[in-house]
């Protein structure tokens, strides 16, 4: 059915507007998810990953659901576990509703054991007691894939991404690396588990952040689709422009237990290097930019894939989101 997907890819330059409730692109109704995600570094070399959810499952709230989401700490091996930095994120479900506070300089979502910001000086993300703290400077546009309705898809359906460099602080130690605020948009009502993109298109989703050792920043984010699906969507940061990229092509490498440990990829004239070295839950892996065609020395880099095999199918979507359907009223 979805062997030819069409599709474009938008960039915009970032406004405080961008990040109020109300913001839509042109033709989608409804929020139907937002996530915040990090990977940090430490002086000593260790690597954390957060992730919350927010809307994506019941509108209003905020969550952290395990094994996929959370506070952890990566440590190298695809066999390793990566445990979390706080206990009490390591329950099954926690959800939080959350309050939301807008004035003409800032806006704030706040829930009870933290809050999100954006502001004049960027994105800023607390936990209540203190222990994690980030804020991040967008470094590339924002960039929205477009999936407009066409046959076995009813509805405009976007996906939004931005790059941000980070700094902050968890459990008091300094650390600096990579996050991201993205967003989907759809039929008002739903929830990004009823949207296509996941349930239908995707195969993998990608997301990357490096530094230069003469300290210019780059990365980029792309999609590729499932089995025989055409699609990859993506862009990259490069010399302080961002650029899109309807035909972004990854070749992968994987072990004997089906976990992705290398890719090579193409984005129009460019080609980047990844190993994952590290797992955060059975669809995630971690790891380095090895190489770019530029051939510049990389200093750092934080890459992360999301890759879920047979773990994703619209089925096991509809059973994980089952349990949610008295609140939304259905």
């Amino acid at each position: 059915m979805y062997e030819h997907v069409e599709f474009s890819v938008i960039s915009q330059q970032p406004t405080l507007d961008h990040y109020r409730r109300d913001w839509r692109p042109d033709s989608a109704p409804g929020l139907c998810g937002i996530w915040l995600g990090g990977i940090v570094s430490d002086a000593a070399g260790n690597d954390y990953w957060g992730v919350r959810g927010c809307d994506d499952f019941i509108a209003g709230m905020t969550h952290v659901v395990s094994p996929i989401c959370g506070f952890r700490s990566l440590r190298k091996g695809m066999d390793v576990d990566a445990p979390h930095l706080f206990d009490d994120y390591s329950t099954l479900d926690w959800f939080e509703p959350m309050q939301l506070v807008e004035t003409d300089s800032s806006v704030q979502l706040s829930y009870q054991s933290g809050r999100i910001e954006r502001d004049a000086d960027g994105f800023h993300w607390y936990d209540a007691s203190g222990r994690w703290e980030l804020h991040g400077q967008t470094v590339s546009d924002i960039v929205m894939t477009h999936v407009p309705p066409q046959q076995g898809i009813d509805a405009d359906v976007y996906y939004r991404h931005e790059l941000m460099y980070a700094t902050g602080k968890i459990n008091g130690t300094e650390v600096s690396g990579y996050t991201h605020q993205d967003f989907a948009y759809g039929p008002a009502g739903t929830t990004y588990t009823e949207l296509p993109i996941v349930r239908d298109l995707q195969g993998m989703w990608v997301s990357w952040l490096h530094e230069f050792a003469d300290g210019e920043l780059g990365g980029g984010s792309f999609w590729q689709g499932r089995d025989s699906v055409s699609f990859g969507p993506g862009y990259q940061l490069k010399s302080g422009a961002t650029t899109v990229h309807k035909d972004v092509v990854a070749r992968p490498t994987f072990n004997g237990a089906g976990k992705l440990v290398a890719l090579d990829v193409s984005m129009g004239s460019d080609t980047y290097t990844m190993s994952f070295d590290s797992s955060g839950s059975p669809l995630h892996t971690f790891g380095p930019l090895t190489a770019t065609a530029s051939g510049k020395s990389i200093a750092r880099s934080w890459c992360w894939s999301e890759y879920g095999g047979g773990l994703i199918t619209p089925e096991l979507l509809d059973v994980a989101t089952q349990a949610y359907a008295l609140v939304r009223g259905r």
